[in-house]
């Protein structure tokens, strides 16, 4: 068994060795918010069911600490249809088509396309929150299958989920989540572009906008909601100028028979 093991994993080596650009890339992320969207680089119309350099690997991306190092290349590689990944310009397409959102412990769900033998895992991730500048280490909990980035499979699909660090922030357009294998002829792998679903006021550590929790006002129409719009003074009325909602007119004063006198004269005594 395990010479058989061996002598599989031989001819694989091997082949990885004469092929070069064998590959694996992230066709497909899954957002909790239900958007659907892809690594950078990726082709929409590169078919998904051959192991041959060409067509199938045009959009995987190479990601190699030295070329990043050297200036060679972006934090996220480069493919070989389209040169580098550039991060900003990707960033921001993806904002504009809608950004897939990480579900609430901070899982990214994609699709690792393996092209060929040695776009295998196992993958490692990491994740920036200020647009490539750094990376912090993702906790990868489902992994794709193989050894040193090898395995036989050809032209198949893997589920790949990735965690990000508690208490990651996006303070850039979006986080960048990017995975790559251990391949000799690689690194393959992509980066993806995701929202962890904060909406900006959670990382001020206040709830979501909407919610009657957001202002700690109780629902409106009910008698606690004028108690708390006269607790809280002038706010009512500063919240009517952003929810376009008319301020609920003040209580009539009730005219007493007593009256002041002296430099107080003409002023109510109640104000009910």
């Amino acid at each position: 068994m395990f010479f058989n093991t061996f002598i599989a994993f031989a001819a694989v080596s091997s082949s990885a060795f004469l092929n070069v650009q064998a590959h694996g890339t992230i066709t497909g992320v899954t957002g909790a918010n239900g958007v659907q969207a892809a690594g950078f680089g990726i082709i929409a119309t590169t078919p998904r069911n051959g192991g041959l350099p060409k067509p199938f690997e045009q959009d995987t991306s190479v990601i190699r600490n030295q070329a990043i190092a050297s200036g060679k290349t972006g934090v996220c590689g480069s493919t070989a249809a389209g040169g580098n990944n550039d991060v900003a310009a990707q960033l921001a397409a993806a904002s504009a088509a809608g950004l897939p959102t990480a579900a609430a412990d901070g899982s990214v769900t994609m699709t690792l396309h393996q092209v060929n033998e040695d776009g295998a895992g196992p993958f490692t991730c990491d994740v920036s929150g200020d647009g490539g500048n750094t990376f912090q280490a993702a906790t990868v909990t489902t992994q794709v299958p193989g050894k040193f980035g090898l395995s036989l499979a050809v032209a198949k699909d893997f589920p790949l989920v990735a965690q990000m660090p508690a208490g990651m922030a996006c303070t850039a357009t979006a986080c960048i989540m990017r995975c790559r294998n251990p391949a000799l002829a690689g690194p393959f792998g992509s980066c993806v572009a995701v929202s962890n679903g904060s909406g900006g006021l959670p990382l001020l550590g206040l709830p979501p906008a909407g919610t009657a929790a957001a202002w700690d006002l109780p629902p409106a129409g009910t008698a606690a909601a004028g108690t708390a719009a006269k607790a809280k003074g002038g706010l009512a009325g500063l919240l009517s100028k952003f929810t376009g909602k008319a301020r609920a007119p003040a209580p009539a004063k009730r005219y007493l028979a007593s009256r002041v006198a002296g430099k107080r004269s003409g002023y109510w005594l109640d104000n009910q």
